[in-house]
């Protein structure tokens, strides 16, 4: 299979948000199908979903293409008006992270609720210096490109890169960046976790901010440590946390959600 490379073209629509005032220009957009499995011992909890990285002059942006696509119909306010929570498994691909400067600054709700129907989000931030990659003289071909290995242990995990300095930009799906080339693909040791390059093309884009989006949203700077503590601590409580919502749950619900939980123990950073 061959990487889609589309010319120059306009988008009527194509939205991101952040929480600058000033919206961000955007001229490429990278599509990576992600592969994960959120429960270690069963490999039937494999999924597969597109993501989207948007870069800029100074910033970029990546996030799931269904993400994406939610944000999108906010901001056209073409979003349902009707919501049913269920309680159990915590959304895992809730986030939007911004890379700009040195830093990398994750926003994302705790409770992994989407932001048409959330009040609160998230966010905290990262040295992209934490991440310290070692160089390999292997190479590869992906999709008729000369590729690199590189290696880091980062997030409690080993992974495999393998970037293209035939594209010179220094980033990648996900947090990965700071190698002199793009990341084309990278794996965890276990496999559990893949990010594969499908697309790339040049647009012409511009992002809308949060307050555009949800004028009432209702930003809460934290640390990574405090932001997982409390993501944690809502997984091993996800039933007494759904009795203090206000939901009638029967003693065999609260049994299903927290055997549902003991499942969800697989996360692409450990924590």
């Amino acid at each position: 299979m061959k990487i889609i490379f589309c010319p120059l073209f306009f988008l009527l629509f194509q939205f991101t948000v952040q929480a600058q005032v000033k919206p961000v220009k955007f001229d490429t957009k990278i599509l990576y199908k992600f592969t994960y499995q959120n429960d270690s011992t069963s490999s039937a909890s494999r999924r597969s979903v597109f993501t989207q990285l948007m870069i800029g002059d100074q910033e970029s942006h990546f996030q799931t293409l269904s993400k994406f696509r939610s944000d999108s119909a906010l901001a056209l306010q073409e979003g349902s008006n009707m919501f049913v929570y269920t309680y159990g498994r915590i959304e895992p691909n809730n986030f939007l992270i911004v890379k700009r400067g040195d830093v990398i600054a994750t926003y994302e709700p705790v409770n992994g609720i989407k932001l048409d129907w959330n009040n609160e989000l998230s966010y905290y931030e990262e040295k992209k210096g934490d991440m310290q990659w070692e160089m390999h003289p292997d190479t590869a071909h992906i999709h008729d490109f000369v590729c690199q290995k590189a290696t880091a242990d980062w997030g409690g995990r080993k992974w495999t890169a393998w970037f293209t300095m035939d594209i010179p930009i220094s980033d990648g799906p996900y947090k990965f960046c700071g190698l002199p080339g793009l990341v084309l693909s990278i794996s965890d040791q276990d496999k559990f976790f893949t990010f594969d390059i499908a697309y790339i093309s040049k647009v012409n884009s511009v992002s809308v901010t949060f307050d555009q989006l949800r004028p009432d949203l209702a930003l809460q700077k934290t640390t990574k440590e405090s932001f997982y503590k409390a993501r944690k601590n809502l997984r091993n409580t996800m039933a007494e946390y759904a009795l203090l919502t206000g939901a009638r749950l029967s003693d065999a619900s609260k049994v299903n959600i927290r055997a549902e939980m003991k499942t969800d123990n697989n996360h692409i950073e450990r924590y």
